[in-house]
């Protein structure tokens, strides 16, 4: 194995005895007690370490009595056949229902409150590491709405084809007639009527798109007033196009269709003028937790990203990944896949130019009105914080939504239950503890770091030692911690909740070295913390 490179900047951190040893002959780790003092063994004298926290705080396991009686099947088979959370499924499952329904169906949340009437659009995503089955999950958990919108391709076709028969029809009968026009006009007889053509080209009728332009989904939208269901395999990707410059329009006009029912109309020239009466769309992803923390960090510091557009994503879920993984080789429930299926050709059939709209049974109606007054409570408290305030703002229209889309589910189409109301509101709680890791995860880069370190430290990293130093810790190139200012940055806070002590040694040549004593009061308890 070769020696590392030293570079200027190392040399610089360095003390003359560390260069040294470095370049020296012997094994590392005789090297590393040349520059240490031995380690005292003592307790007394030492706090109690202070736990750091952790980087991300806990979500509940996924309840599959959360989802309609429907979706269990197909939930739980995808679940085990690729060995991920049960959310994976369902939260895609009911992201591919909102998607569907879009504005096929409206939702009064309130009794006279005509005014207030909700779109249960909705949108989403899968927070997980790379290789994790976020695509294969959704590719799965969409295959019965991708085969709706096959089968309506098939019938626009035919359509189509129809139609250019009838064209061909009419210019004959136009033909006729032009000549009948011209013999009459010349023997002075009456004119025979022109022959009448009603004749439309058939639109596509559409439910999914992945990748379309911002002109090309506004004329879709224009055609579909149900409005459309938008996959994006990595919305990294698409919240990075919506930030770079010039595309402030595209971005203005996602946040209004996340409303469901905002009138646009785009005026180009060459073009034209496209009008969309209900601009509608329900938008579904997975994105890495890396690029999602990138991506919140402009958003928790106030920043231009901070426009309210990660607040929409009220179907976020970051569950742990399964500890217990085994290995499953079996056919996919097909019966589980149908029942689902029924539910999303049922909904498609729906009438989005006559919408069904609903609102509350009675007592449904009396939970919804304790479900919302104990929101507004929390969102107006001081000591909920500002992003949170945000995000919390946004369940106004999702517990009414969901309640609706459950409802819709079950073939409840009168109004909407006291259990379909509850289910709601319990999905609004697991959402919400979802939502909490999320913006936790983008915590202060030294706080994150000074996190990795002292779980390191608690599961016996250098506990032989006692002791480390600065280059210790940056050589291992953890997260946050693979650089000297970074690392320093972080022991300064492992420092001050007690878990380390720092020591100088003071040579006869060459600048004092920085050596750290490990607490040896640390014990296994805190590394779950």
């Amino acid at each position: 194995m070769s020696e590392p490179i030293l570079t200027r900047r190392d040399a610089d951190a360095m003390s003359l005895d560390e260069i040294r040893a470095l370049v020296g002959d012997g094994p590392e780790p005789q090297r590393q007690s040349a520059i240490l003092p031995p380690p005292k063994s003592e307790e007394s004298g030492w706090p109690e370490p202070e736990p750091l926290g952790s980087t991300l705080p806990d979500v509940p396991q996924f309840d599959p009595g959360l989802l309609p009686v429907s979706f269990r099947p197909l939930v739980e088979d995808v679940s085990e056949r690729m060995q991920v959370p049960l959310d994976f499924p369902a939260v895609a499952a009911i992201a591919t229902l909102a998607g569907i329904t879009n504005r096929r169906a409206l939702m009064q949340p309130k009794r006279n409150e005509t005014d207030w009437l909700v779109t249960p659009n909705l949108w989403g995503g899968i927070v997980a590491p790379p290789g994790m089955m976020k695509s294969p999950i959704i590719a799965c958990m969409t295959k019965a709405a991708r085969a709706i919108e096959a089968k309506w391709r098939v019938e626009t076709a035919a359509a189509i084809k129809e139609f250019e028969a009838e064209q061909e029809r009419a210019k004959l009968d136009y033909s006729v007639w032009q000549e009948s026009y011209k013999r009459a006009a010349k023997a002075g007889k009456s004119a025979p009527d022109k022959p009448e053509s009603n004749l439309q080209v058939p639109t596509q009728r559409r439910l999914l798109t992945s990748d379309a332009t911002f002109e090309s989904l506004h004329q879709v939208l224009s055609e579909n007033p149900a409005g459309l269901f938008v996959l994006r395999d990595e919305l990294s990707g698409w919240l990075a196009g919506l930030e770079r410059q010039g595309r402030e329009q595209e971005k203005s006009f996602y946040l209004e269709c996340w409303n469901g029912d905002s009138c646009c109309t785009l005026d180009r020239i060459g073009r034209g003028s496209v009008h969309v009466a209900h601009a509608c769309i329900s938008l579904f992803g997975g994105i890495q937790p890396g690029r999602l923390r990138s991506y919140l960090a402009d958003v928790l510091r106030d920043g231009p990203s901070n426009d309210g557009l990660m607040q929409r994503f009220q179907l976020l879920v970051w569950p742990d990944m399964k500890a217990d993984w085994r290995y499953v080789d079996r056919a996919p429930d097909a019966k589980a896949l149908e029942c689902a299926a029924e539910v999303y050709r049922r909904v498609a059939a729906m009438d989005a130019g006559n919408p069904l709209c609903l609102q509350f049974a009675d007592d449904g109606q009396e939970l919804f009105i304790a479900w919302l007054t104990d929101l507004e409570r929390r969102i107006h408290a001081d000591e909920t914080g500002t992003v949170m305030q945000a995000h919390l703002a946004k369940y106004r229209s999702l517990m009414p939504s969901l309640a609706l889309l459950f409802s819709v589910a079950d073939g409840k189409l009168q109004s909407v239950s006291l259990h379909h109301a509850q289910l709601a509101s319990d999905w609004c709680d697991y959402l919400e503890a979802h939502a909490r890791r999320v913006y936790a995860s983008q915590v202060r880069p030294e706080q994150s770091a000074a996190i990795v370190l002292s779980k390191r430290l608690a599961k016996g990293w250098k506990r032989a030692e006692g002791q480390f130093t600065l280059r210790d810790v940056y050589r291992n190139g953890w997260a946050g911690l693979t650089t000297p200012d970074e690392s320093r940055a972080a022991i300064q806070i492992v420092e001050d909740c007690g878990w380390i002590r720092k020591e100088t040694d003071t040579p006869a040549i060459g600048r004092p070295s920085e050596f750290y004593t490990i607490n040896p009061r640390i014990e296994v308890r805190h590394a779950a913390n």
